[in-house]
Order: structure tokens, then C-alpha cells, then sequence
């Protein structure tokens, strides 16, 4: 049964470059170091009391204009970053959470979004399945399986134990791969009677 005592949920959310929040504050900064250096460069040959034209050129225009391009169409992405940051807002960041754990059960979050309700759940587990990657190279990928069937009902194949979400945090850019420790005690904290195992390559 779930344990009674109230606490803060445990969330897992995307970080590093995968958030928009990120990026944007990262465009931020990069548009400003722009517009700076065009007027340090619009100063510094004002003060020579030579042509602006050249070094403008020089920086702008070089690589085929390629960063006047660049700093055009940043600011249009700044908008649009902006606007969904916004709405992330509005949403709570429900996108960024790849892992929810608190008194109703567990949340999964991805593409598939699944909440199970601590009733529904016999374990959870850390398997790793092989796949083949973009590159086409063999890897075991790590999950995270929330078990619906007690162990003498579970299938040869872990895919079908229960939903099951990427370990949260692998597939991040710059993001911290959730700790096996955290998440025994996070289940621990809310249902000390559904057991985490970490039961490695599943041959299925």
C-alpha cells in the first residue's frame, strides 16, 4: 500500500540543450554578444576616424554572409522560443518531465504519457534491451519498466511487463542519467512495498 506520509512529488525533468528554456536563454546570449560587437566595431573605427564599412563587411559578410543570415533569423527565433516557453509555462512543463513519482503512483513521461496507480503496480525495474541505434551500431539501451504482473505471471519478452519509458535522462542532451539510488528511494518514500530491481540485459 502506498505510504501515507505527504511529501514533495519526485520529477525528473529533461535538462541541458534539450529544453527550449535553455536554448532560448543560449540565443539570448548569443544575439546580444552579436549586436556588442557590431557596436564596439561601429565605435572602436569612429574613434580611428576610418570607414565602418570594412570591418563590418569583414565580420558580416564572411563565409558567403552566413552570420548576417544567422543574426537575422535569430531574433525570429528568439520569438517563436519565447512564445513556447510561455505556453511550456502555462503547461507546467508537462514536456520536460520524463519521470513523476508521488502518492497516486507513477508517471511516465515521452511521446506515450502514462500514469499507473500504485494498486497497479507489482515492482519496477531497470532492464536494458538491445536495439540497434541511428548509426546502425548494436547497443543496450536502458529502461525503466513499471511491472503490472507479479513475477509468476511475467512474459519471456520484459516488453511486455509494462509500460516502460527510456531510463530517464540517457537520451538528454547534457542531461545527468537518473541515479538507481534515487529511484529505489523515491519508490521507497511513497510505496515501501513495491521492490526495484535492476535486472540488467533482458535477452528478448
Amino acid at each position: 500500500m502506498p505510504s501515507v506520509q505527504t511529501a514533495e512529488p519526485f520529477v525528473v525533468k529533461r535538462r541541458g540543450l534539450g529544453t527550449t528554456k535553455t536554448v532560448l536563454y543560449l540565443g539570448t546570449v548569443l544575439f546580444a554578444l552579436m549586436v556588442l560587437l557590431t557596436v564596439l566595431c561601429v565605435v572602436v573605427q569612429l574613434i580611428r576616424g576610418e570607414p565602418v564599412r570594412d570591418p563590418l563587411e569583414a565580420i558580416w559578410l564572411s563565409f558567403g554572409g552566413t552570420p548576417l543570415i544567422f543574426a537575422v533569423g535569430l531574433p525570429v527565433l528568439l520569438a517563436v522560443g519565447a512564445v513556447t516557453t510561455i505556453e511550456e509555462r502555462r503547461e507546467a512543463d508537462s514536456d520536460d518531465v520524463l519521470l513523476s513519482i508521488d502518492a497516486a503512483g507513477i508517471h511516465l513521461g515521452g511521446e506515450q504519457r502514462r500514469m499507473i496507480a500504485w494498486p497497479d503496480v507489482h515492482g519496477v525495474c531497470r532492464v536494458e534491451r538491445h536495439e540497434v541505434n541511428a548509426e546502425g551500431d548494436e547497443v543496450w539501451e536502458p529502461y525503466l519498466v513499471v511491472l503490472v504482473h507479479d513475477e509468476t505471471s511475467l512474459a519471456r519478452s520484459s516488453r511486455t511487463w509494462g509500460p516502460s519509458c527510456r531510463w530517464p535522462g540517457t537520451v538528454e542532451i547534457l542531461g545527468r542519467p537518473l541515479p538507481y539510488d534515487d529511484l529505489v528511494a523515491a519508490v521507497a518514500r511513497y510505496a515501501p512495498d513495491v521492490t526495484v530491481t535492476d535486472r540488467g540485459r533482458a535477452l528478448d
